[in-house]
């Protein structure tokens, strides 16, 4: 009696927010063929070991989608949406000229070809004034000026893209404090940029995320605010480094990346 054929899905590795390989986030992207566990879609993240995987799936008016870190799944992840649109339209399942509807834990999400930029149409998360939580100022180091709080992470602000750049964080106390992750923000020390930040995400198996679409959600309203300006320019100072376009539109969010195809296979476990 011949066994079951085990289920094969393509899988690819994408780097977002990337002008070149090995730049940006890499995020996992898998294409599923029909419903899958929970349970099945955490290992697989925690198989990949990326930042994020995202799994999407067709549905009757947009596809499925949802993320997951090593360690949980998350309601709205940046990069792996950018990674998944990119995919979407590289292997030609729509036209270059489509948009994509995603249904998510964050809603309805909308992503755009321009030229070759993707766009995403995402919501934004402001943060409010807040004090520090116990251990956080220590734990991050450096002399942060203020501390604020959206409903997934606290953002705090610095006087300079130096001193966030020179940051080396304790990861184990972060992880003790309740959060999904810590954003760190200054001004840019350049006139290509009008802000610079990092991400730190260890209490979801992420001690630094290398560059983090949600983030810039927060970050949007945060610098508008600042600089009064509707449309930014911001650089994720981690080891790869990233660069997003952020645009204010009411509500909403338009972020903005390349994205490449770095790794193409199957899943067949």
């Amino acid at each position: 009696m011949k066994s079951r054929p085990a289920p094969v899905f393509p899988i690819y590795t994408v780097d977002s927010f990337a002008e070149a390989p090995f730049r940006g986030n890499p995020a996992a992207v898998c294409f599923l063929m029909g419903h899958q566990p929970d349970e099945w879609m955490q290992q697989v993240a925690k198989e990949m070991n990326l930042s994020e995987t995202a799994f999407f799936m067709q549905g009757e008016n947009a596809y499925q989608l949802r993320w997951f870190t090593p360690a949980t799944e998350v309601e709205l992840c940046g990069h792996a949406t950018l990674a998944t649109a990119h995919i979407i339209w590289e292997t030609e399942m729509i036209g270059p000229n489509e948009t994509i509807n995603f249904d998510t834990a964050s809603g309805r999400l909308v992503a755009s070809k321009r030229g070759d930029w993707i766009e995403l149409d995402f919501p934004a998360e402001p943060a409010t004034a807040c004090d520090f939580p116990e251990g956080l100022a220590e734990a991050l180091g450096g002399a942060p000026l203020a501390c604020y709080q959206n409903r997934m992470d606290y953002l705090i602000e610095y006087g300079s893209g130096e001193e966030i750049r020179n940051l080396k964080p304790d990861f184990r106390a972060l992880a003790e404090i309740s959060t999904r992750g810590f954003i760190v923000t200054a001004p840019a020390g350049s006139g290509e940029f009008d802000y610079e930040c990092r991400f730190f995400g260890p209490g979801v198996g992420i001690d630094e995320d290398p560059v983090t679409g949600s983030a810039h959600c927060c970050l949007g309203p945060f610098w508008k605010e600042k600089w009064g300006k509707t449309k930014l320019r911001g650089y994720q100072a981690s080891e790869r480094g990233g660069k997003v376009e952020v645009e204010m539109v009411g509500d909403r969010v338009m972020l903005r990346g390349k994205a490449i195809t770095v790794v193409q296979g199957v899943y067949t476990g």
